[in-house]
């Protein structure tokens, strides 16, 4: 295809940690430049969220990012929260494509309601959400979703919906090239996780509540925690979070997956709320290790993937079908039309199908010359 020339704006860089979001946002330019086209990325020097949201008009409105915008053929925003933005950069003419990845709405009427704070906090939320969605989010010219599902749910909240896309993960290569392997029977149980991120710090909230109490000692203490931040900064005490912080390893961040799901013997992703797919869902399919799940944590997910991995709504349902997957021996066959399962869900893959999306808005309705590599993908 043509190349085009992109300008990126995202609340992910530097400053942020190396979460599902800012995998996504590096792996996908990564994957649009090494396809030839030209990316100049913006970060807004603040973590996503109220502040990264404030700071993405002075980003937009400075020297540098107006002289990228005068050169450009469209414009990607990398999250929602870089939408106060558009109205600066519409001034230019220059097409935008939001990639929004999950549901706002959904991640917002998610949140947990229990207590007067939590209900405080989730009405805050949804009124941020009457500016951004319902008179910034119709101003783009197109957005990309991570699945049908989350697409869905917008649309039915936003009357003037832009055109929406989807376009899905990638899973990190390396983990694809580990052989299938019998995995080392005394190997711990992985739960990766962004613990700074509100809706993990509440699925590891409903596993100390709901799950812990039906696991005994010796099958939690296998249990270890990876990823960036403190998961046992939460709001809460008692018994049951102390057994937890008592049992459980926590191992911090680890830059290679590959070396998280070498030492393990399964996996599991307890997902309570939120939206999107989730990778931390699929990367065990694709390391050749069992998974357990919850019904949320399946959501976007197509049935051959489904029929791979184990799910459980309630707390015991859980409890036993990880006890149950540690005590069932490891299948080869069964590791294989896993790792099957997910491969076709690449970083490449995901590159191709923005490229269409960026290209679709530059000319709107022109059929380009795609060659039959790019046609399969």
């Amino acid at each position: 295809m043509t190349e085009l020339r992109i300008v990126a704006l995202t609340s992910y860089g530097a400053h942020t940690a190396l979460t599902g979001g800012r995998l996504r946002r590096d792996n996908l330019l990564a994957a649009l430049a090494a396809r030839g086209h030209l990316v100049t990325r913006f970060d807004v020097p603040a973590r996503p969220g109220p502040a990264s949201a404030a700071r993405s008009v002075p980003v937009a409105s400075s020297r540098g990012f107006r002289e990228a915008l005068a050169g450009s053929d469209v414009v990607l925003l990398g999250d929602v929260f870089c939408l106060p933005a558009v109205p600066i950069i519409r001034r230019s003419g220059v097409p935008i494509v939001l990639d929004l990845v999950d549901s706002p709405y959904r991640l917002v009427g998610s949140a947990p309601r229990t207590t007067v704070p939590q209900r405080l906090s989730a009405l805050a939320g949804s009124a941020q959400l009457v500016p951004v969605m319902k008179l910034l989010y119709p101003l783009v010219a197109a957005v990309t979703y991570i699945s049908e599902d989350d697409a869905a749910w917008d649309a039915a909240r936003v009357r003037r919906s832009p055109p929406t896309h989807v376009v899905p993960n990638g899973i990190a290569a390396p983990l694809f090239e580990l052989d299938l392997v019998r995995p080392p029977v005394d190997g711990y149980v992985a739960w990766l996780a962004d613990w700074t991120y509100a809706p993990n710090r509440d699925s590891l909230r409903w596993f100390v509540d709901e799950v812990a109490p039906h696991l005994p000692d010796d099958v939690l203490a296998r249990i270890t925690l990876f990823g960036a931040g403190d998961p046992w900064a939460l709001h809460a005490d008692g018994p049951a979070l102390e057994r937890m912080r008592t049992l459980v390893p926590f191992a911090g961040f680890l830059d290679s997956l590959a070396d998280v799901y070498t030492g393990a013997r399964a996996a599991i992703a307890p997902v309570t709320r939120g939206a999107g797919v989730n990778n931390k869902v699929l990367e065990p399919l694709a390391a050749g290790r069992q998974l357990v799940t919850t019904g949320v944590g399946t959501r976007g997910l197509p049935p051959s993937v489904v029929t791979n991995l184990r799910y459980a709504t309630e707390g015991t349902e859980f409890a036993s079908a990880l006890r149950s997957m540690l005590d069932t021996a490891w299948d080869p066959d069964r590791a294989r039309a896993a790792r099957s399962s997910v491969h076709p869900l690449s970083w490449d893959r995901a590159g191709v199908l923005m490229e269409r999306v960026l290209h679709d808005v530059v000319r709107p309705g022109a059929e380009a010359a795609t060659s039959p590599e790019q046609q399969a993908g």
